[in-house]
């Protein structure tokens, strides 16, 4: 491997599409999220809750995925291009079998279990109605994301960038038709949202498919042969991916328990809190990116046999995240009232948010360090560490959360700084196992 590979242009030339496809996924949830909040307050902390749940379910072949570039990300610095579509081919075997047992989770089960949960009728009655049309899209959603993965672990991740504008463009246009009945079309409210975030995973699935023919890659990579399943191949990847999934679906699920804690305050707390959610998953944007590149590159350089390289690696995505990051919190300090007001018009929900704002910058901060480092360590395949992390950090999150939720009642403020609490955990043991683990031989 070449030192230039290790380049912050490299780096950034890595990042960049991912950055944007994370974009276009944000874009959605800022988009929604605004419509939303003109909708009410029910809609907008409904769609909070809804949200978060779908996405744990999304989060679960998401993490398959991930493992699964993992080892993309490996052969191809081993040089064994040829094995990477057979690989791709059971994962999707995998995902076939996923997503069906999920689309009955979110469409059958999901009102039955929420009403143990949601205190409103209201909340919850809005909630089932997201989940219902938002079902659907769960086997769109884990297609595309194999396909992204599969693109990042063989380095060409600029064809994020066409899924990315489809996917922009058609959900603002489709949300903005069904949310309010424009153009003749039915007045759906928050199913309309999630109807077209649902309608435009869909159309991106066939962009890929095109994008993917057009160039070949499943001829070079001997994609799409679905050859008779090797189920010591499908154990491997299992094994492989398994912690990745206990670690998202935890990570996700937390964030589930806290937003019913801040529910049980009432619709405006969860209205409030659904929007810095939503600015505070967007302000992280770079740092998703650059933490997926950090997961793509420490794989890459050890199938390539020069693990002593990772440290510095590292520090190099670190630091050139950390300067956007800090650029962005200023951004949003110096201009808070209107950046929130992108969200809603609210005064009293504006008024509310800007006082959690000096708390969301400083855990944005440590989750532009924190998560590059995880994703570092599962990146050298200790993901069964990476799964240890994550559990110490969200029982630590969890008791703060309740503490001051449910016991202390105190502010919104106070509640949320369970972010700052939970990332520098992460950065503690991240930083102690990269330094003192047994990592460079893991297979």
């Amino acid at each position: 491997m070449k030192d230039s590979y290790l380049s912050y242009k490299n780096i950034i030339t890595i990042a960049y599409p991912i950055m944007l496809g994370s974009l276009g996924q944000n874009i959605i949830n800022l988009i929604d999220t605004g419509f939303l909040g003109r909708v009410g307050q029910v809609e907008l902390g409904a769609g909070a809750l809804a949200g978060i749940f779908y996405f744990v379910m999304f989060m679960v072949g998401y993490a398959f995925n991930n493992g699964m570039q993992i080892i993309i990300s490996r052969r191809m610095g081993e040089g064994k291009q040829s094995e990477v579509g057979n690989i791709v081919d059971h994962e999707f075997y995998l995902l076939f079998f996923i997503a069906i047992i999920e689309f009955v989770f979110l469409f059958f089960l999901s009102p039955i279990i929420l009403a143990q949960f949601i205190q409103s009728k209201e909340i919850l009655n809005a909630t089932v109605i997201f989940l219902t049309y938002r079902s659907f899209g769960i086997f769109f959603g884990l297609f595309n994301s194999c396909l992204q993965q599969f693109f990042i672990g063989i380095g060409k991740t600029s064809i994020i960038n066409y899924s990315t504008v489809v996917l922009a463009v058609s959900n603002i246009i489709l949300a903005y038709l069904l949310i309010f009945g424009h153009y003749g079309f039915p007045e759906m409210g928050i199913g309309g949202a999630a109807l077209a975030s649902t309608i435009s995973e869909g159309i991106v699935m066939l962009v890929y498919l095109l994008v993917l023919y057009y160039r070949t890659l499943p001829r070079q990579y001997n994609l799409f042969q679905f050859l008779k399943p090797d189920f010591k191949l499908i154990g491997n990847m299992v094994s492989l991916s398994l912690p990745l999934v206990f670690q998202q679906v935890i990570s996700i699920f937390t964030w589930f328990i806290f937003f019913l804690l801040i529910e049980h305050r009432g619709e405006t707390s969860l209205a409030v809190s659904n929007i810095i959610k939503s600015l505070y998953i967007f302000w992280a944007i770079p740092t998703f990116a650059f933490a997926s590149t950090a997961n793509a590159m420490t794989s890459n350089i050890i199938g390539q046999g020069k693990a002593d390289q990772v440290i510095y690696l590292l520090k190099k995505i670190i630091g050139l995240n950390l300067l956007i990051s800090m650029v962005m919190c200023f951004a949003l300090l110096i201009f808070p009232t209107a950046i929130i007001s992108i969200y809603t018009n609210d005064i009293i929900l504006i008024k509310s948010s800007i006082e959690i704002i000096p708390v969301i910058i400083v855990a944005s901060l440590l989750f532009s360090v924190a998560l590059i480092i995880i994703l570092t360590v599962t990146g050298t395949g200790s993901s069964r560490f990476a799964l240890i992390m994550e559990l110490v950090s969200i029982t630590i999150y969890l008791i703060y959360a309740f503490i001051t939720a449910k016991i202390l009642m105190s502010s919104l403020s106070v509640i949320w700084a369970a972010e700052i609490l939970y990332w520098l955990c992460a950065i503690v043991m991240g930083v102690i196992f990269l330094k003192y683990g047994n990592w460079k031989k893991v297979v």
